[in-house]
């Protein structure tokens, strides 16, 4: 029976697992993350190296850093999107801003900017640019910038101008930049017309809550008239061209009833 109990193998009882082990383990995995943000937040690598402006036309990049509240050498993790949004919001030429970051410490501001339709003269030489939702942007003055947008000089009825930035809000690139100059020219009959001055020396004649529909059509119809001649296009219901010097001569619009019910 002895014999018979030797050649039974013993089974080996199992340790209990040292929790002390695996409380060092972790206490030393913690010192080390602890010293390596440590070092990171003194390293150049944690702070903020370079902000870049992407997106601007009204402001300029030193006016958007500085009211954004950004700074170089900032801490590069303490940016957050919505207090730039927030210190941005005084500028009212600013619709919306978003932020994205490029390690090591580049910022990047992302700015959509309202549209400016037109200028606004100022009597003091002033130039103001007029936005897409009719406001008469004073924070920025234009007076040194090339003039890439209408003039506005003479304009009686201010809460008429809502509806003329959103008319030429609408209109395409190349025809807001064919326009020079725009008068507010009431009659007694209707208050919103308007005279523009083109680039190409001639001068249209229609009213506000036209506009957009109207005058995107001016190169096509532009393209029917005599070569070299200029004059005065009325575009109302019925476009018609009297060239300057012809007195009450004026000259049809081929095909201008359908392009003024389908324009582009």
């Amino acid at each position: 029976m002895a014999v018979i109990e030797e050649r039974i193998p013993q089974v080996k009882q199992q340790r209990p697992r040292r929790k002390g082990n695996r409380k060092l383990v972790f206490w030393l995995v913690l010192f080390f993350l602890t010293v390596l943000i440590i070092v990171f937040i003194r390293s150049p690598y944690s702070k903020v190296q370079e902000i870049q402006v992407i997106g601007n036309d009204i402001y300029t990049i030193e006016q958007i850093v500085q009211q954004s509240g950004l700074q170089r050498d900032m801490q590069f993790l303490n940016v957050w999107e919505s207090s730039v949004q927030s210190n941005l919001a005084p500028l009212e030429g600013v619709k919306n801003v978003t932020v994205s970051r490029s390690f090591p410490g580049v910022i990047r501001l992302h700015v959509t900017e309202q549209k400016r339709v037109a200028f606004w003269n100022g009597q003091d030489g002033s130039r103001y640019p007029l936005l897409e939702n009719g406001k008469v942007l004073k924070q920025v003055n234009f007076a040194d910038r090339v003039v890439d947008r209408p003039l506005i000089s003479s304009w009686a009825a201010p809460e008429l101008l809502p509806n003329l930035a959103k008319a030429l809000s609408r209109l395409t690139p190349n025809v807001l930049a064919e326009i020079s100059d725009i008068t507010l020219t009431p009659t007694v009959y209707d208050k919103q017309r308007v005279t523009l001055y083109m680039r190409d020396g001639n001068e249209v004649r229609s009213v506000v809550y036209k506009l957009d529909k109207m005058l995107n059509w001016y190169p096509a119809i532009v393209a029917e008239l005599p070569a070299g001649t200029k004059g005065v296009l009325s575009m109302f219901e019925q476009p018609w061209f009297v060239p300057y010097g012809a007195g009450s001569d004026a000259i049809p619009i081929a095909g201008s009833q359908e392009q003024t019910e389908k324009p582009q």
